[in-house]
């Protein structure tokens, strides 16, 4: 289903209860609606992508936020993907229900929040290759589920890009 996830970077420092640098840029980004923050981060998701080994035919699709999230990273970080591969994003995959954000959510009830969400393929992609283009990941729940129905409806493989990786809260 979910091919590779690539991961720039952590959100925490090793062995730290504090934010690492690209951490600190995510949560100015998703948290304060901090401009230049997010400016940088698509400047870096956009240097990571050049690095991978992704077909500049890939549709770059982002991970919906929550209906009732106004300000959300994750379209310009799909954005600087696609900008940085040559690529086209689509408004492939929506959502249609607002749920608790996941980093609140226990890891047993991910699954089922992630469900409840509502996630849909809008639009045809048969025999496409997609990458998804996610802030942050703690478990791939949301990335396998949304690849899931990516492949169901006919995409040739999908891949994720992830700014950073977390870990559980302590």
């Amino acid at each position: 289903m979910l091919s590779a996830i690539h991961v720039m970077g952590d959100y925490w420092s090793d062995g730290a209860d504090q934010r690492s640098t690209l951490g600190a840029l995510v949560t100015a980004a998703k948290d304060r609606g901090a401009a230049e923050a997010l400016d940088e981060l698509c400047a870096r998701i956009g240097a990571f992508a050049r690095t991978l080994d992704l077909p500049d035919t890939a549709t770059i699709v982002a991970v919906p936020p929550a209906p009732d999230r106004d300000a959300h990273p994750v379209p310009a970080l799909a954005q600087a993907v696609a900008a940085a591969l040559g690529a086209e994003t689509a408004p492939t995959v929506t959502r249609r229900r607002s749920t608790p954000r996941l980093r609140d959510t226990p890891l047993d009830r991910r699954a089922a929040v992630v469900g409840a969400a509502g996630y849909e393929v809008a639009e045809a992609v048969e025999a496409r290759r997609i990458v998804l283009v996610d802030d942050v990941v703690l478990t791939g729940t949301t990335l396998t589920h949304i690849a899931g129905l990516l492949v169901s409806a006919g995409a040739s493989r999908v891949d994720a890009i992830v700014a950073a990786r977390t870990r559980q809260r302590r």
